[in-house]
C-alpha cells in the first residue's frame, strides 16, 4: 500500500468521501497513483477502479473553457467584450466586462443564479443571462461563480462554430491523450454523486426562486450541476467527466511555457490571486506553504482538484465523490490540504 493508497483509506474512514482516485505526476509521468472505496453505495455499491470516471465538477473551467479560449488564440481576444460575439450584451451596463474578466472571475456578474428556473436548455440560458444585472464594476472585486463561465460558454461556441463537447475532444482532449469527456457513456462507469439536486434546491429556495424540475434520484452518470445538466449536460463551468490520469495529462500542457500568460496572477491587486479560468496559491484555502507562489490549480464542488506547481514540475489530482449520497457540512478543504501536505511535504 502506498502513501496515497494509506491517505484515501484513512480519509475513508474518516468519512470525509465513499471513494476516491488519488495521483501524483511530473510533466512526463505518472509518479504515484490509488484508488480506494466505492464509486457508489446507494442505491447499490460499486468500488473505484482505475477506469472509473467522475464528475469533474468545476475542473471544467480551466481544463476545459480555459483550454478552448487558448486554443481559440486571436479568434478570442481576451480584452473582447461580449458584445463582440453576443448582440444582446451590446448594452451599456455591461461596459468593461471582457473574456478576461470572465476568465478571473472579476467581471462584476452575479456569482450564481438558477437560470433553469426561467427556461432550460441554451437559448433560454443565452436570453436569461442577458437580463442579469451586474452587482459590482468589473475588476473591483474577485467574486467566484458559474456565470462567468455560462456566459463563456456561449461566446466559445459562438466563435469555434462547434459545441463545447466537441470542440474540446478534438482541440483539447485528443492533443493531450486525454479520454476525459462530457456526458459519459454509461452511469456504472461514473462515481455517483448528490442524492436529488439538495444543494441547488436550498440555494435556490434561499434566493425566493421558484422551481419544479429538481432531479430526486442518486446522480450517477450525469453532470451533477444543474446548469451543466439542463444545458444538456455540456458547459464551460462544469460537465467533463474523467479519471486521475486523464485529468494528469490534461493539466501537465499547462507546463508548456506558450501557456504561461494564462496561469499568471491576473489579480494582483486583490487578495485572491487568479489567472486565466485557473486560480494560484495566494489566496486559496486548499494551498499549503510547502507549494510555491506560482503554483495553480482548481477544485471542484463534487471533492475534485488538480493542482500544479511549475518549479517541480509537480502534479496533484485528487478525485472523490464526497457529496455522495448527501453533500456534508465539513469543509472539504481541509482534506485538500491534508493531501497537499502529503504531496508537497515529502
Amino acid at each position: 500500500m502506498n502513501r496515497l493508497e494509506e491517505f484515501l483509506h484513512r480519509e475513508i474512514d474518516a468519512g470525509s468521501f465513499p471513494g476516491g482516485s488519488a495521483l501524483v505526476g511530473s510533466a512526463d509521468a505518472v509518479l504515484e497513483e490509488a484508488v480506494a472505496g466505492a464509486a457508489c453505495v446507494e442505491p447499490e455499491t460499486d468500488p473505484v477502479t482505475a477506469s472509473t470516471l467522475f464528475d469533474l465538477a468545476s475542473l471544467t473551467k480551466p481544463l476545459a473553457a480555459a483550454a478552448l479560449v487558448w486554443s481559440a488564440g486571436p479568434a478570442l481576444p481576451l480584452d473582447a467584450a461580449p458584445g463582440k460575439f453576443l448582440p444582446e450584451w451590446k448594452k451599456t451596463r455591461f461596459d468593461g466586462i471582457t473574456v478576461e474578466t470572465l476568465l478571473t472571475h472579476t467581471s462584476g456578474l452575479p456569482s450564481w443564479r438558477p437560470l433553469y428556473a426561467r427556461g432550460e436548455g441554451a437559448a433560454a440560458y443565452r436570453r436569461t443571462l442577458s437580463e442579469l444585472e451586474p452587482e459590482r464594476a468589473p475588476g473591483s472585486e474577485v467574486v467566484y461563480g458559474d456565470v462567468n463561465f455560462l456566459l463563456l460558454a456561449h461566446i466559445l461556441e459562438t466563435v469555434l462554430a462547434m459545441s463545447i463537447d466537441r470542440a474540446f475532444d478534438t482541440l483539447v482532449a485528443v492533443p493531450a491523450g486525454s479520454a476525459a469527456r462530457f456526458l459519459p457513456p454509461e452511469p456504472k462507469g461514473t462515481a455517483a454523486t448528490e442524492r436529488g439536486d439538495e444543494v441547488e434546491r436550498g440555494m435556490t429556495e434561499r434566493l425566493g426562486v421558484s422551481y419544479a424540475g429538481f432531479r430526486k434520484y442518486v446522480i450517477r452518470g450525469e453532470v451533477h450541476d444543474g446548469h451543466a445538466f439542463r444545458r444538456g449536460g455540456v458547459s464551460a463551468n462544469a460537465g467533463l467527466f474523467g479519471t486521475a490520469r486523464d485529468v494528469w495529462s490534461l493539466a501537465r500542457t499547462w507546463l508548456d511555457g506558450a501557456r504561461a500568460e494564462f496561469v499568471a496572477d491576473r489579480t494582483p491587486q486583490h487578495a485572491e490571486s487568479r489567472g486565466l479560468g485557473w486560480q494560484r496559491a495566494r489566496g486559496s484555502l486548499a494551498a499549503v506553504p510547502e507549494m510555491s507562489p506560482d503554483s495553480f490549480g482548481h477544485n471542484g464542488f463534487t471533492g475534485t482538484s488538480v493542482w500544479v506547481e511549475p518549479r517541480r514540475e509537480r502534479i496533484a489530482v485528487l478525485l472523490t465523490n464526497r457529496i455522495h449520497p448527501t453533500a456534508p457540512e465539513a469543509n472539504f478543504q481541509e482534506v485538500r490540504k491534508r493531501f497537499h501536505e502529503l504531496v508537497w511535504g515529502r
